[in-house]
């Protein structure tokens, strides 16, 4: 007896109903006409947008391991290859940075001193003495003419360029001075080979938490929007799939109908992603963003994540099409005649913002290497600061924002239960009652964002106390306010500050030199430091009785040592039991011993701490002091005045002790220049190219943390233009869908006033709520980072508002945008259906 399916063809007998039905749904997709093609290249517009952003976030990786390498071959003035003679592949080389107008300029000064020297990367030629070679960033700088204070800082004619192998980015600006003056005494360092493993300064816990936090922030609303972009034109795609369903479709050919039709707009939008990232790609060469620059090759997704993002992408997209589904399998007549939904239940959605609380609550408990026992939270001592906490509160603030992505829908619907009011009122709300998730689909990426940035805004305020609150510098009480550096110029310390007055704009100056001292047995902390300079400059330091050259003084302060509270001593030996203070000033150390008054008696030899110089440092003994005086608070704009210094005339010291010490040049300027700080650097480096000038009355912050809150900052304003995109193309889908409505209400004779309005309510009604759910949110989980965080609660009130008035403000501005292609539906014509 022959198998019933002998009769079918064997072509037909291995294929898979699967595979046919899968097909069938990219038939329908593709073959829908000319309103199917304008709805697939509004989703892959949107999935592609989603898709773009997501590839340049899987580039972080290779984008900080490109930096970091590139970072590895700049590190060339480092110390453990400063080599005491020079050879064949010896080079001299210092520092010589500037900054010019808030650009920070990296310079070096090289000679080199053997025919087989290295090269520094990216220059073909070291340029001869005298001349310079520059980056491209610096070369734009150097020829814009507003910049003549630069061209004075930097006068030397250029012979060359520095290629991408020796910079950060194209944005960064540098170059490259040759020199036959350099040597080991005057601040260079002897190297061999340019580049040097340093490893990395460890980042603060909070601002790990913050970037965790931050991250995903800035990536939930794009999740939603791919998920919103999947749903366009899922109105008429229901009710096509419903009336297959009343024709005889099962619910497994009808799910797999629709994931069809989901594949192929997501697959144009992994193409149309990919094709942005490369377009977007190339375009970083000439963008700077949050100060940072980047080289396009140097931008790659990691392979791996690369790979996760092209198959969850087209997963993302039939996953929502098949949760949407429920009503075609459930109630297929329903969606046909287009009646309203039931009520959406609260139970699941209150459900995420829950499991989001619970991960947080967990994560405090974790125990780590800082706190093994889990317990003790504080600023310091807390579990979520650790890498696995800051993990698991990330996927807890996705899960709330989540939470409150899905509690949206439930709220317009709740709000829209009864109606009233003028026809345009009544019309918008009629529509929210029938299908209020496009209108709530077309704000929830919003919502997210502006929940999103209120919690982190208000992390961001509890973390930035602690770096932007501290108290910042004494003001001077003396003429000086800004500081000046010379490496290895100690010698001629006075002779600088000579010329630095002759200056234009520089009224007077002052000139010492300062290091700490130390000898084969005793400590650095065991004896005092030592600033030499005359005695019209030690005068305005401390309350001298008398001065002339040979004496020495032992400044009297508050000092804290290690083993004992914080008692007043005098330094230098003046009488016994007495302690030498802390000296925390560059080049001299701590200081605090208790035995410094028998350490640092008169006729001990000591010799200079922390010596680059050529050779062994000068050794050379104590002088006895000649009094005790009393520093004069605010004198110094550096701050380094107390217990634990010893004030020398250049008598007291032999002049040997200066060779290889830095000079400290204080300078007083002139009132009514334009540009006074800019100024001083111009005339410092006319000097002395290595010279550095500064202003020590300035707060400075903490690099790491600036760097975090700019970047955070550009990814928050990318995130938000995405989302403004992602709302102006989910509005025309919206207008698209409800184009034949609007032609029979204009039909009918009614205002395009009316029409418009009732447009504008469908939006403003989700918005207002969903500001409100955002803002709600947004404070609890706030509140909730702030206390794992272990810091204390604060509000910013006024960000609070200004981000939700921006969020508005985009909507409405996208609403507008959409105006002429609403203008344009509203004509009898289109009722015509295809």
């Amino acid at each position: 007896m022959s198998s019933p399916d002998a009769n079918i063809p064997a072509a037909d007998r291995v294929r898979s109903p699967f595979l046919d039905q899968l097909g069938l749904g990219v038939r329908l997709a593709l073959t829908n006409g000319r309103d199917g093609w304008g709805r697939l290249l509004l989703t892959a517009c949107g999935v592609g947008l989603g898709v773009a952003l997501l590839l340049f976030t899987a580039s972080f990786p290779g984008i900080v391991q490109h930096r970091n390498e590139r970072l590895y071959v700049q590190n060339d003035t480092f110390r453990d290859e400063d080599l005491p003679t020079p050879g064949d592949r010896t080079v001299l080389i210092a520092t010589a940075d500037t900054t010019f107008r808030g650009t920070a300029i990296r310079g070096r000064v090289v000679q080199p001193e053997g025919p087989d020297a290295a090269l520094p990367p990216g220059v073909a030629a070291y340029p001869p003495p005298g001349r310079m070679v520059v980056s491209p960033a610096l070369a734009e700088l150097l020829k814009d003419p507003a910049n003549q204070l630069l061209r004075d800082r930097l006068p030397y004619p250029v012979v060359g360029g520095i290629g991408p192998d020796g910079l950060l980015g194209p944005g960064q600006a540098g170059y490259l001075l040759g020199s036959d003056r350099l040597s080991r005494d005057a601040g260079a360092s002897r190297i061999t080979s340019y580049g040097h493993f340093s490893p990395p300064k460890p980042m603060d816990p909070r601002l790990i938490l913050l970037n965790a936090v931050g991250l995903t922030v800035m990536l939930a609303p794009v999740g939603v929007f791919l998920a919103a972009a999947a749903r366009f034109g899922g109105e008429r795609r229901d009710r096509r799939l419903a009336a297959l369903r009343l024709v005889g479709a099962d619910r497994r050919m009808t799910a797999r109908l629709a994931a069809g039709e989901s594949l192929v707009g997501a697959v144009l939008g992994l193409v149309a992603g990919a094709a942005l990232f490369l377009l977007g790609r190339r375009l970083t060469g000439h963008l700077r963003l949050a100060g940072f620059s980047f080289y396009p090759e140097d931008i790659a997704p990691h392979p791996a994540i690369a790979a996760a993002i092209a198959v969850v992408v087209p997963l993302l997209g039939i996953g929502v099409s098949l949760l949407a589904m429920r009503r075609v399998t459930v109630d297929p007549l329903g969606v046909v005649r287009r009646s309203g939904p039931g009520r959406r239940r609260i139970g699941w959605r209150l459900a995420l913002p829950l499991a989001g609380l619970a991960l947080t609550a967990l994560a405090l408990a974790l125990p780590t290497q800082y706190n093994p026992s889990g317990m003790g939270r504080t600023a310091v001592f807390n579990s979520v600061q650790d890498t696995r906490g800051s993990l698991l509160v990330a996927f807890g603030v996705l899960l709330i924002l989540v939470g409150v992505c899905t509690l949206l829908p439930w709220l317009v619907e709740a709000a829209t239960r009864r109606s009233g009011g003028g026809v345009s009122w009544q019309l918008a709300i009629r529509r929210l009652q029938l299908s209020s998730g496009p209108a709530s689909a077309a704000v929830s990426g919003v919502v997210v964002a502006v929940a999103g940035a209120i919690a982190l805004q208000t992390l961001f305020l509890g973390v930035s106390a602690s770096y932007e609150d501290r108290p910042g510098p004494r003001a001077a009480v003396g003429p000086y306010q800004q500081s000046v550096s010379f490496p290895g110029g100690g010698p001629q310390a006075d002779r600088l500050a000579d010329s630095l007055a002759r200056s234009p704009g520089v009224r007077a100056t002052a000139a010492y030199t300062e290091f700490a001292l130390e000898t084969p047995t005793a400590k650095l902390w065991d004896l005092p430091a030592v600033r030499i300079a005359d005695c019209a400059v030690l005068r305005g330091f401390a309350t001298l009785p008398d001065c002339k050259d040979g004496d020495a003084f032992a400044v009297q302060g508050r000092t804290t040592r290690p083993d004992a509270g914080t008692d007043v001593g005098t330094s230098g030996g003046a009488s016994a039991g007495t302690d030498v203070g802390t000296n925390t000033g560059p080049n001299t150390g701590p200081n605090t011993g208790a035995d410094a008054a028998a350490a640092a008696k008169p006729g001990t030899t000591v010799h200079a701490a922390f010596f680059r110089g050529d050779g062994e440092p000068p050794s050379w003994p104590l002088p006895a002091v000649t009094a005790t005086v009393e520093p004069v608070e605010g004198a110094d704009p550096n701050g380094r005045l107390g217990s634990g210094l010893l004030l020398l005339t250049p008598g007291a010291a032999p002049a040997a002790a200066l060779r290889g010490q830095p000079a400290t040049v204080l300078v007083a300027m002139a009132p009514g220049l334009p540009d006074p700080k800019e100024q001083l650097a111009t005339d410092v480096m006319a000097i002395d190219p290595q010279g550095v000038a500064g202003s020590p009355l300035d707060r400075t912050l903490d690099p790491t943390y600036l760097a975090v809150k700019r970047l955070l900052t550009a990814g928050s304003a990318v995130t938000l233009l995405l989302v403004a995109l992602s709302l102006l193309v989910g509005q025309l889908e919206r207008f698209r869908e409800q184009r034949r409505i609007l032609g029979v209400l204009s039909a009918v004779g009614t205002r395009r006033r009316i029409l418009g309005l009732s447009v504008l309510w469908q939006t403003l009604v989700p918005m207002v709520l969903g500001m409100l759910l955002a803002a709600v949110g947004g404070l609890l989980m706030g509140a909730v980072l702030q206390y794992t965080a272990g810091l204390p609660f604060a509000l910013d009130w006024g960000s609070m508002l200004a981000m939700s008035a921006i969020a508005a403000g985009a909507v409405l501005l996208t609403t507008a945008l959409g105006l002429p292609q609403l203008l344009r539906l509203m004509r009898p014509a289109e009722l015509r259906y295809e």
